[in-house]
């Protein structure tokens, strides 16, 4: 039961727009069990849309940026708002190798 749970609020995350910082990292977590387990997190991520991590601090998103999958160069963008926060852009979709 608590599988199926989890596999919703996944699907739930991967059709929002915008992502807090906690709920990115869930999502980027996810997809990086996925990848030690060799199976695709393509249904996590819409594969022509970025991802939108709102409100985050400059550490938050570097932390982000940084966790297992790392974002690779061009997957992920960084840009300033007027409270002093940041949102994060992020090609959601990773290929493992």
């Amino acid at each position: 039961m608590k599988e199926s749970r989890m596999a919703d609020e996944y699907e739930r995350l991967s059709e929002k727009t915008e992502l807090s910082y906690e709920e990115a990292l869930a999502l980027k977590e996810e997809m990086r069990k996925r990848g030690e387990n060799g199976e695709l997190a393509a249904d996590l991520a819409h594969p022509s849309r970025w991802q939108l991590a709102t409100r985050m601090s400059n550490s938050e998103a570097r932390n982000f940026l940084n966790a297992p999958p790392l974002t690779r160069p061009g997957e992920g963008m960084v840009t300033n708002r007027p409270d002093g926060t940041v949102d994060v852009y992020w090609w959601g979709v990773q290929t493992f190798s």
